[in-house]
């Protein structure tokens, strides 16, 4: 190869490498990057995973990024301490089967108007909770109870089913019912919500308004002081956040075919699905539910295939060991791992970037 050639290849690596340190200089773009990264990963398992229990496992894994994020809006942007998340995905899920079984509207359509439902109920929580002063712990215990009245509520309600529950019919799958034979469509519109939903996590976060949920979170008191309308925004990361949760539920509906008060007004699901994921992820962080999912599923399943041996209880008791850890030696999650090796790699390039600027 010629010197010209050379010096050709070298000024075309060089006009490369300032688009990736602007990305790598920056935590919160490295954060999306590698969630985008994860998402890739995620869209080729199809290549390497033939065996369709595996592959159910990476369409939830793809679902509890989903359902991560929405929680990670209220939880872990503007610090609301919502406890029974779940029941927003419970009625999201309900919303969709009910549209689709009782009125034979497409999930195509349910799907979002679960996303409403589920965004009404949270104005509703929003107003009672902000109208009677209700903050932290009892904020917590408020959800919790409106969770246990739902259930109780949902078991004596006929129109939905009842204790008995609702089911999907599967005779006749295709794209119109959003019924398929094999798990790869469902592993696909998961990917979509995924990808939405980190790209809406993103623009919240680098917003004025992510600027104020933080302010709520950090100290409400001194944001109010400092004039941001606290009411307003919390309410406004409550309704993102439900009905995020709400579409979410619809899909998840549309995938297990099957849904029941017992199953989707639990507190065992709602820490598995939805507050697990950006825990171990690294709660308000950006790449955290990504991350959180990515470890979390795979592990629960493994626990409950290989570790339980069938005993009842087993896979909680491992479960919870496994989160009480992850608590204690990871307060920041996965997350915040990465971020001590991210510190590193910016001493590093800064250097590079000074000498070219």
């Amino acid at each position: 190869m010629s010197t010209k050639s050379v010096d050709a290849t070298a000024r075309a690596g060089r006009s490369r490498l300032p688009w990736l340190q602007n990305i790598l200089l920056d935590w919160d773009k490295t954060q999306l990057l590698v969630s985008f990264i994860v998402l890739g990963l995620i869209a080729l398992s199809p290549l390497f995973i033939s065996s369709p229990y595996y592959l159910g496992i990476v369409v939830l894994t793809t679902l509890y990024m989903f359902t991560g994020i929405s929680w990670n809006i209220v939880a872990g942007f503007a610090g609301r301490l919502l406890i029974a998340h779940i029941i927003f995905l419970a009625v999201g899920a309900y919303t969709t089967i009910v549209l689709y079984n009782t009125f034979g509207v497409s999930p195509w359509i349910g799907i979002p108007l679960s996303g409403l439902t589920a965004a009404f109920l949270g104005l509703i929580v929003a107003f009672i909770t902000l109208r009677y002063g209700l903050k932290m712990d009892y904020f917590a215990l408020f959800t919790i109870a409106t969770m246990v009245a739902m259930k109780a509520l949902f078991l004596k309600w006929d129109f939905v089913g009842g204790a008995v529950g609702m089911g999907l019919s599967l005779s006749d799958p295709g794209w119109q019912k959003m019924i398929f034979a094999n798990k790869q469509p469902y592993l696909y519109i998961a990917l979509v919500l995924a990808v939405v939903g980190v790209i809406i996590q993103y623009a919240i976060y680098r917003s004025k308004m992510g600027k104020y949920f933080m302010a709520i979170r950090e100290d409400e008191a001194a944001a109010a002081a400092l004039g941001v309308n606290t009411s307003l925004y919390s309410t406004l990361a409550l309704l993102i956040g439900s009905a995020m949760a709400g579409i979410g539920g619809g899909f998840y509906v549309m995938y297990v075919t099957f849904v029941e008060p017992p199953q989707v007004f639990d507190l065992g699901l709602n820490v598995e699905i939805i507050m697990a994921a950006p825990i171990i992820g690294g709660l308000g962080s950006l790449a955290g539910p990504v991350l959180g999912s990515l470890l979390n599923k795979p592990l629960v399943e493994f626990i409950r295939g290989f570790l339980s041996g069938g005993r009842s209880g087993t896979t909680l008791i491992v479960y919870g060991a496994f989160l009480i850890l992850a608590i204690l030696f990871m307060p920041r999650g996965v997350t915040g791992l990465l971020h001590t090796l991210y510190l590193k790699l910016r001493r590093r390039l800064a250097p590079v970037q000074t000498e070219e600027a």
